[in-house]
């Protein structure tokens, strides 16, 4: 397992290709792999400023 700043960095770096195309959505979900085998599913929110805030991360199965 990996440290959450880990985890997030990857993930901040991964978000621009996961944005949904509407500016409705307030909740984004995605899953990565560090390989070898490392799976993770995180989750994001949109603040009161419209920007995507790291909200938490879980260990997935794949």
């Amino acid at each position: 397992m990996h440290a959450e700043a880990q985890i997030k960095l990857i993930a901040d770096t991964l978000l621009p290709g996961f944005l949904p195309k509407s500016p409705e959505e307030k909740e984004l979900t995605f899953h990565f792999t560090i390989p070898p085998n490392h799976n993770y599913k995180v989750r994001y929110q949109k603040n009161a400023e419209d920007k995507w805030v790291f909200s938490g991360y879980e260990q997935a199965e794949i």
